[in-house]
């Protein structure tokens, strides 16, 4: 899976999540405000994008009735490392290892890999910020963890060995 921005100068900016060759969803938020507009074959939905905490900061996101669905935290600014929480579940991210622009997620006690995901297209933007969390990656990271870990059961990611 990829992400690949298409902003297109209009007051939103605009990304599409790709797997293979296959468009599978998009997303797009206001410049003037914290809420994103995703569209993909499972629903329609609206985000809202928040950051909280100045010792540990963090990235919450909550539904379109403004509760809260998770969060992300990174382990230490600018390592690339950190957790995604949600649903109630944690989960273990490592982002841009050995300049690559790819994302691995990792079970929480990270045994096993769930599923990997360029940014590589977007990945000078998130380099020149001393936190991934001062950028656009942690709505991102979880609109592609909320979209993979929808239980209907009709996506099927790649385990990376």
């Amino acid at each position: 899976m990829k992400w690949v921005s298409v902003n297109n100068g209009t007051a939103q900016e605009s990304f599409e999540l790709w797997e293979t060759d296959t468009k599978v969803a998009d997303i797009s938020f206001s410049k003037s405000t914290r809420i994103a507009r995703f569209v993909s074959k499972l629903s329609k939905r609206l985000f809202f994008f928040e950051r909280r905490g100045l010792l540990t900061p963090k990235a919450i996101i909550k539904n379109e009735y403004g509760i809260k669905m998770g969060k992300v935290e990174e382990t230490k600014p600018g390592t690339g490392k950190g957790y995604v929480e949600l649903n109630d579940k944690k989960y273990f991210f490592v982002y841009n290892e050995n300049n690559s622009g790819e994302l691995m997620l990792y079970d929480e006690a990270m045994q096993t890999s769930l599923l990997t995901c360029s940014f590589n297209t977007l990945s000078a933007g998130f380099n020149k910020t001393k936190s991934l969390l001062d950028t656009k990656f942690p709505s991102l990271l979880m609109a592609l963890c909320w979209y993979v870990f929808q239980p209907q059961g009709v996506i099927v990611t790649e385990a990376v060995a």
